[in-house]
C-alpha cells in the first residue's frame, strides 16, 4: 500500500505482529513456520509458479509440491538452491 503523504500514514491503523502471526497461524493450521511453509511463502514473494522454480533448481515440479506441503524432506544441498533462486537464507528451510 502506498502512502501518498505524511499525514495518512500517521493515520493509519497499526496491526500488531502477534495479531499477524495469530492469523497466519489459524489460516496455515500445523503447517504454520514449517520448511514449507517458507518455502511456499518465499517462492510466491518472487512471483515464481512451483514449475519455473522447479526448472531452475533442477527437480520435478511434483517434488517441490511435495517440499511445500511437508510431505518430502529438504536436505541442506536442496535448501541452498532454492535460498539462492529465491534470495533468502537456507536456514528457513530445514
Amino acid at each position: 500500500m502506498l502512502r501518498s503523504t505524511l499525514d495518512q500514514y500517521r493515520e493509519e491503523a497499526r496491526i500488531s505482529v502477534a495479531t499477524v502471526h495469530a492469523e497466519a497461524k489459524v489460516r496455515h493450521g500445523e503447517d504454520y513456520r514449517t520448511p514449507g511453509y517458507y518455502l511456499r511463502l518465499y517462492r510466491q514473494r518472487a512471483g515464481l509458479t512451483q514449475k519455473v522454480l522447479a526448472e531452475q533448481v533442477g527437480i520435478r515440479q511434483h517434488h517441490l509440491s511435495e517440499m511445500e506441503n511437508n510431505k518430502r524432506v529438504l536436505g541442506k544441498v536442496m535448501a541452498k538452491k532454492l535460498a539462492d533462486k529465491l534470495v533468502c537464507d537456507y536456514h528457513r528451510f530445514l
